[in-house]
Formats: structure tokens, C-alpha cells, sequence
């Protein structure tokens, strides 16, 4: 099975490459669009999005073929954003990214322009020795490039003003009096404050852990980007593999706790410390690591590290004799293959995680007295109640109160519980008042627009963002149960349906796919149901109902019930 994974990794890599290209092209097209266009380059926002696209695809392969580019282009539009806006911020993250360039990619066709950008900014902001020097480096270091003759002509001109400045002498001695020491004193203060401002602060270190499964999540207060490496046991100095994580334009505020023990099967620690004035490094000890996949979530910006140890032995056993059906990547009118790989290996449902949407200081949609994180608690109770009495499984609830969670913890529970089936509960919302009905999502590209708009919503974030997503996706997907999740899916609709047909004539809006970040990184078949919309009259009343609403409780339990039924058959 580890071959067939490195197989479908690469035969994933050039699609994710061609969609990084994808990003990388139309965001140099927008550039010269907006260079075109004054009253565009007015708003701020235009600047910053362009520079976020790049920043995206520099994320996503940081050694990348596109990497030099990206920062080339980052530094460029930063910039120019501060020419326009004067925020300082973008002089000290322009200046910033074209000395990445030159020191990351010193070989790169593009490290000789970045060499020089960095002179021409620093000539900008006035600081002509430090520009004098920048240039310097152009013709020292790129000798042979096509940078060097204008550098050369920047060096003549930059020598004149500084031989004349040295020559007249006419500017008084600094004082040196104590008012001029505090003035000094308090400006260099100033300078160092500004600095640190302009850098993303770290928020938090969270973890969750079982001795085969791992997640690590690390919030800043805005997005920066970061690349990642594994570095090997280090014996002369006793310490263990690592896996590091640098975030350039980030720091620690005060006080903030560096070290997180962990101690589980596969990590013995996560170390946050600052690396340099303008670097956080994540460090996670390793006892016992096989793969790890990396990856950001927004609003707030935080980036989750799932680590994975050895599988479960039956299942190891049985990934030598089966074969993996390709993932499909159509649309979700496509069923999946009759037979799955967990029905292949004999495996049934033990345990469920239900998830209540929303809760706590997230509210989800709510209308007309009605809230949507009170009715996904109220069904999620009642769908574990009566799982317990249908299947007699284990059941548990991601949250049974009103208590705020992350979608990144909502997964993470149910990985570290080792559940067989994972169901997130919500209700839909509209601002048509005509649309009604039920429809049911698993985790895949999204199918249509409605599906990207919907996911949205849920994700607390933009369309914008979630196009970005399905980059991420690509990769993600390989190791999801995509197909038992279609399965899923299918089997819970279906019931859904069934039960509800008995109170009313439901609208069917049939089972979809979309990038719901409650589902990515789950490691079991899993779900996401959209009960109906409370901001339609007819469905509203129904909701308000806890006789339908135990309805919808019975039809959930009912499609999992159904869906182990098709494993148990499947196995035999």
C-alpha cells in the first residue's frame, strides 16, 4: 500500500503542479492588469491579494520550480503597494523578500534582478549606503548577469553624492548632549517597535494525540509563509529526528509557552522558538514518525501538521494482497466502486463521532428565534441515542453543549478516537427564502457553485479562499476515504429521505462533494449533512419541530446503521 501511495502521489504531482502554474500565471496577468488600471491600484486590498496568490504558491512547494518567482513577484508588489500607501509594513516585507530570493536561490535567473530591486528600494527609503552596498553585491556577485550594467551605472552616481557629502562636511557634529542621547535613544526604540508590529504574532500551540495519530496546530494572527523539513537523528549532539517548521515574518509575543510535551508514540515534543528577529521555528521531536502532511487553514491563518505512525496490522497485512481503486475525481453523480477497502479488510462500525456544527461564540445561521449551533446539538444527541440502540456502537460527541470549536479539533477528535465513521451535522441557510431541503456532502472538489458557496459559509471564509483550497485538496484526497465517504453519504441521504417522506414531501438536493475543512484530515469515512434551511418558512417550522427533528436524528442512524449492514455483506 506505501507504493501505491507514493504512486498516486505522483502521479497527483503534476496536476497540482499545473494548478500552481495555473495560480502563478493568472496572478502576473492580474499584476499588469492592475498596473494598467489607476483607479484600481487606489485600493489597498487589490495589492494584498495579489500578493497572497503568489505567497500561496510559494507556500505550497517552497523549493519549487515556481518558488523564485513568487518571491520575486511578492517583493514587487509590496513595493509598490508602499510607494502608493506609504505603510511600512511593505517596505520592511519587500525588502524582506528580495533578500530571500538572493539568499535561497542564489543560482536562480531571477536572483540578480531581486539583488538589484533590493538596492533600488533601499535608494527609495533613502538609505544610500546600505543601496551602495546592495548594488555592490549586483556586480560582485552576478558579474555575467543582466543586471550588472545598471548596477554599475547606480554605483557611479551613489559615489559622486557620497564623495560630495564627504567633501563638504558641512553638516554639524551630532549632538551629543544627554536630550540628543534620549532623542537618539527613543527613535532607535521607534524603529525596533515598528519592526516587531509588522510581523505576524504567534497566537497559540495546540495539540491532539493517540500513539499512532498526531495533530499540531499553530495560529498567527496573519498568514506568512513557511516551509518545512525533516532533519536526520543527530547522535554527537543526543538529540532525535526532527521535523521543523520556519515562518518567515512571524515572532513570539512575551510570555507565550515555547514547549508543548506530548509524549505519545510518535512525537516526544513541540518546540516554538524564535530563530532569528524576524523567524519562528517549530520544532517537533520525533519518536516514531512514518508520513506527515502539512497544511493551512484560514480565518484565523494557522497551518496543521498531521503526523502518522504504523497502521493498524490487519490492514497492513491486507494492503499487500488488495489493490487500491483509483480515487475518482468526478463529479458526485459518480458511485464509488461496489466494494471499498474497509469492506475488502472486514472492517465494521465500532465507533462514531457525531459532530454538532457551530457552538459557543459561533452561532452558525440563525432566523427567526432559531439557531443553528442549538438544533445541531439537539439532533447530534438524539442521533447518538438512537446509534447506540440500532448498532450498538460506541458513539461520541464532539461537543455536548454550547461550547466553541475549531474545525481543526473537530477532525483531530475523532482521528485520535480511532472512529470508523465521522458525521458533522448543520443547517443550511439561503438568502432566496425559497430554497428547502436536505442535501449531503463529502469531502472532494466542490461539484458546483452552490457547493463552493455552501462550503464557504461553513468554512468561515471566502470563495476566494476556497478555490485556493482545492489546490491543497489534491493532495489531501489520496489519503481520505473518498470512496467509503461517497458510501457514506449515499446511505445516510438515502435514509434521510426515507424518514422524512413520513412528515412531509421533503426537497431532495441530492448528495454533493466539497472542500469542508470539518472533513479535511479525517482518516475514516466521513460526512457532512445540511438538514435542511431555517431560512425558509416551511423548513423553519419543521426544525422548530422536535418530533422532526427526531425524524432526522432516526434517518441519520439510520444511513450509518445501512452503511455497516453494506460492509458486513461486502466482507462475507
Amino acid at each position: 500500500m506505501a507504493a501505491l501511495l507514493c504512486l498516486a502521489l505522483v502521479l497527483a504531482a503534476p496536476a497540482a503542479a499545473q494548478e500552481d502554474k495555473a495560480i502563478y500565471d493568472q496572478a502576473r496577468a492580474d499584476y499588469r492588469w492592475l498596473m494598467k488600471h489607476p483607479k484600481a491600484q487606489e485600493v489597498y486590498q487589490n495589492w494584498q491579494s495579489l500578493a497572497d496568490r503568489f505567497a500561496r504558491v510559494y507556500t505550497a512547494l517552497p523549493q519549487g520550480p515556481l518558488a523564485p518567482g513568487s518571491l520575486l513577484w511578492m517583493g514587487r508588489i509590496h513595493a509598490e503597494a508602499w510607494r502608493r500607501f506609504k505603510r511600512e509594513t511593505d517596505l520592511y516585507q519587500a525588502l524582506d523578500l528580495f533578500q530571500r530570493l538572493c539568499n535561497h536561490f542564489p543560482k536562480s535567473p531571477l536572483a540578480d534582478d531581486s539583488q538589484l530591486m533590493l538596492a533600488g528600494l533601499y535608494e527609495e527609503a533613502g538609505q544610500i549606503q546600505q543601496a551602495y552596498l546592495e548594488y555592490l553585491k549586483v556586480t560582485v556577485n552576478y558579474p555575467r548577469g543582466d543586471m550588472a550594467a545598471r548596477a554599475k551605472r547606480r554605483l557611479d552616481v551613489l559615489e559622486k553624492d557620497l564623495a560630495l557629502k564627504q567633501r563638504q562636511g558641512d553638516k554639524p557634529a551630532a549632538p551629543t548632549g544627554p536630550a540628543a542621547k534620549a532623542q537618539a535613544a527613543e527613535a532607535q526604540t521607534k524603529q525596533v517597535q515598528a519592526a516587531q508590529d509588522a510581523l505576524s504574532e504567534v497566537k497559540d500551540l495546540r495539540h491532539w494525540s493517540t500513539p499512532s495519530y498526531t495533530r499540531v496546530v499553530i495560529s498567527l494572527d496573519q498568514a506568512v509563509p513557511y516551509n518545512s523539513a525533516l532533519l536526520k537523528k543527530d547522535l554527537d549532539h543526543n538529540k532525535p529526528r526532527r521535523l521543523y517548521l520556519d515562518f518567515k515574518g512571524a515572532r513570539l509575543p512575551a510570555g507565550f509557552k515555547d514547549t508543548v510535551s506530548i509524549g505519545d508514540g510518535l512525537l516526544q515534543a513541540a518546540r516554538a522558538g524564535q530563530y532569528t528577529k524576524d523567524t519562528v521555528r517549530l520544532v517537533l521531536d520525533i519518536k516514531r514518525l512514518v508520513s506527515y502532511k502539512v497544511f493551512t487553514l484560514d480565518n484565523p491563518f494557522r497551518v496543521v501538521i498531521d503526523c502518522f505512525g504504523e497502521q493498524p496490522k490487519a490492514a497492513a497485512q491486507a494492503k499487500q494482497t488488495k489493490r487500491e481503486r483509483k480515487v475518482p475525481r468526478g463529479r458526485a453523480t459518480e458511485k464509488p466502486p461496489e466494494v471499498g477497502l474497509a469492506a475488502a479488510l472486514g472492517l465494521g462500525i465500532k465507533r462514531v463521532v457525531v459532530d454538532a456544527g457551530h457552538g459557543g461564540k459561533d452561532e452558525g445561521a440563525r432566523y427567526r428565534g432559531l439557531k443553528e449551533k442549538e438544533l445541531t446539538l439537539d439532533i447530534a444527541k438524539r442521533v447518538a441515542a438512537k446509534l447506540k440502540k440500532l448498532l450498538g456502537c460506541r458513539v461520541l460527541l464532539t461537543r455536548d453543549r454550547d461550547k466553541f470549536l475549531a474545525l481543526e479539533e473537530r477532525t483531530a477528535f475523532a482521528n485520535t478516537q480511532n472512529a470508523d465513521a465521522f458525521v458533522s451535522i448543520h443547517v443550511n441557510a439561503a438568502a432566496n427564502h425559497r430554497l428547502r431541503g436536505v442535501e449531503t456532502y463529502f469531502l472532494n472538489l466542490a461539484s458546483d457553485e452552490e457547493a463552493m458557496l455552501l462550503a464557504a459559509r461553513e468554512n468561515a471564509t471566502t470563495t476566494r479562499s476556497i478555490s485556493d483550497l482545492q489546490v491543497i485538496l489534491n493532495d489531501l484526497m489520496l489519503n481520505s476515504k473518498i470512496n467509503e465517504s461517497n458510501r457514506l453519504a449515499r446511505a445516510v441521504h438515502g435514509q434521510l429521505l426515507k424518514q422524512m417522506g413520513q412528515k412531509t414531501k421533503v426537497k431532495d438536493l441530492k448528495v454533493k462533494q466539497a472542500p469542508f475543512y470539518v472533513l479535511i484530515g479525517a482518516r475514516m469515512p466521513s460526512v457532512l449533512v445540511e438538514v435542511g434551511f431555517i431560512t425558509n418558512s416551511q423548513d423553519h417550522r419543521l426544525l422548530s419541530s422536535a418530533a422532526y427533528r427526531d425524524l432526522l436524528a432516526l434517518g441519520i442512524a439510520q444511513g450509518v446503521l445501512e452503511y455497516a449492514n453494506q460492509l458486513k455483506r461486502a466482507s462475507r
